[in-house]
């Protein structure tokens, strides 16, 4: 991009360059990373909340343990339920990064799970 581009504004954030030139018409698909809007009153969820609510809750319960001046064996527990909600957004993640989520949706690394079965 160029141009001046900002990422601020719809349309007027600079320009897309393709080359060389195109002999006929081509369809083309963007991607891109932006960084996720900060919590306001007006926006109350994140990325976060909404896909990692129990690792969001046993870090917090992790980070405040240390003014709640417990036990050491719950903050054990916290910490033990934190690193297995990291390990299970971390397997989710990854698939979600092996995979195409607009066209196919296929999840291509297997993740196991009890089959639901009698």
């Amino acid at each position: 991009m160029y141009g001046g581009a900002t990422g601020l504004a719809v349309t007027t954030s600079g320009t897309i360059t393709v080359a060389p030139c195109p002999d006929s018409t081509y369809q083309f698909q963007v991607n891109f990373v932006k960084m996720p809007t900060g919590l306001t009153s007006g926006n109350t969820t994140t990325f976060i909340s909404l896909n990692f609510g129990n690792g969001f809750l046993y870090a917090c319960l992790v980070e405040a343990f240390s003014y709640l001046k417990g036990p050491q064996d719950m903050l054990t527990l916290y910490e033990q339920r934190y690193n297995k909600e990291i390990e299970k957004f971390a397997i989710e993640q990854v698939g979600r990064r092996r995979r195409d989520d607009y066209d196919d949706g296929a999840i291509r690394i297997r993740i196991d799970s009890p089959s639901p079965g009698p």
